[in-house]
């Protein structure tokens, strides 16, 4: 078996070509630079590609796509450098056609979804009759060996053709094919050519056709805590937008130690604090709501969510956002639009210290709620307390955010309960 290997910023299922041809060299220069690229084989001969590699070493990211004979995926492997010289196998994705003109990822096809982490755990989700049909969920049984692979070197890509073909065909050969035209689509053929870096960002590969996968990002959070800030409405019932209501104050959070723990307060165990701290002492947290106007059997109704809670820390301008993790999270392990954050079993979120957690949070500790269902704990042996308040739609899991000023100090920590991520802006 002879396969060409060619490479570009994409690849283009409809017209299966190559979307913005690279030269060998340039691919091998994006791949030292951690830029991204992709890496098409296919068999001599067959229109359709063996197996499509798409690799951005910036965002320790090698995703496979392997094609069975008529161009269908068929497999698809997520795979995260979390090590030097080492990747780990973050999630596999399997589909069976039944007949030969059943259609890519057709509702009917078969499949098989396998979630791994790094601590040995792992889930799978097996659909035999596609996504109308039953599914069985169990424990991923992969041993430690087959989680991980060693990152390879620019040009060998054998390993992909063993993995796309399941072994079949083991004297196939790698050729360097030469660079394609432009694309049948009328993408610019030349994309990434030029020697300027300029040239070779983020925005034109994602013009053509695919980006590394992107965990949740923050959106709205200053916004979210913005008196009188308009946005969509939330439904079809609304008869009016989200609007930005009342920031309450909600008093001072007590941190004799900065370790911050975002969690359930009805939980027995409170889990770890954040990796990050922040300067002990007390500062203030308050909690943000957005109201809309509603109709319900003839009455109008006005209707008012929380949307965020967060501790202010400084009075500095906040100049980037990260994502909050515990110990042994590892932002580089999420996938499209994953993040890690606290669950919420009682419809109630809290930030406590680490000192006073685990005194503090459990079914006995229920306190008195106020009128907007804020409850404040006092622990007397750390000197810390607990600040509880109503979270979002109820139920759930969320993320915290950690805000940082032009220079990196912590600005705020930030609860999102996931309300206004999926609104528009509107002007005011």
């Amino acid at each position: 078996m002879i396969i060409d290997v060619t490479y570009g910023e994409g690849w283009d299922a409809a017209s299966r070509r190559v979307l913005g041809p690279l030269s060998r060299e340039l691919a091998a220069e994006r791949d030292a630079a951690g830029e991204q690229y992709a890496v098409v084989l296919r068999e001599r001969g067959r229109p359709q590609p063996v197996a499509v590699l798409h690799i951005a070493w910036a965002r320790d990211y090698l995703g496979v796509w392997a094609y069975d004979g008529r161009g269908r995926r068929h497999r698809e492997l997520d795979l995260r450098r979390l090590e030097p010289g080492r990747l780990f196998l973050r999630h596999i994705a399997r589909w069976s056609y039944d007949t030969e003109d059943m259609a890519e990822f057709a509702d009917t096809a078969g499949r098989v979804l396998v979630d791994l982490f790094p601590d040995g755990k792992g889930r799978k989700v097996s659909q035999p009759k596609g996504t109308g049909g039953g599914s069985l969920h169990t424990l991923a049984d992969v041993p430690a060996e087959r989680r991980w692979a060693a990152v390879p070197a620019f040009g060998d890509w054998a390993w992909a053709v063993a993995l796309a073909t399941e072994g079949r065909g083991s004297d196939f050969s790698l050729v360097d094919a030469p660079e394609e035209g432009p694309a049948q689509d009328g993408t610019a053929g030349n994309r990434g050519r030029a020697g300027a870096a300029g040239n070779r960002g983020r925005a034109g590969a994602a013009a053509l056709g695919w980006r590394p996968p992107s965990p949740l990002l923050p959106r709205y959070v200053e916004e979210m805590f913005t008196p009188g800030t308009r946005f969509s409405p939330p439904d079809d019932d609304a008869t009016g937008p989200y609007v930005v209501e009342r920031v309450i104050d909600a008093g001072i959070l007590r941190l004799p130690t900065g370790r911050i723990v975002a969690c359930d307060p009805g939980w027995m165990s409170p889990g770890e604090p954040f990796t990050v701290a922040v300067p002990p002492g007390g500062h203030r947290v308050q909690i943000a709501t957005a109201a809309y106007r509603t109709e319900h059997w003839g009455k109008s109704l006005h209707m008012e969510d929380f949307t965020g809670a967060r501790v202010l820390i400084s009075e500095r301008p906040t100049a980037t956002w990260e994502l909050a993790v515990r110990p042994g999270e590892d932002p580089r392990t999420l996938r499209e639009g994953e993040f890690f954050g606290f669950g919420v079993d009682t419809g109630t979120g809290c930030f406590v210290d680490a000192a006073a957690a685990g005194r503090l949070t459990g079914g006995e500790n229920t306190g008195a709620r106020n009128a907007d269902g804020i409850v404040v704990l006092d622990d007397a042996r750390s000197g810390g307390n607990l600040i509880a308040y109503p979270s979002g739609m109820g139920d759930g899991s969320y993320p915290v955010w950690i805000g940082r000023d032009a220079d990196g100090g912590i600005t705020c920590l930030v609860a999102d309960m996931l309300i206004l991520r999926h609104q528009e802006l509107l002007p005011a």
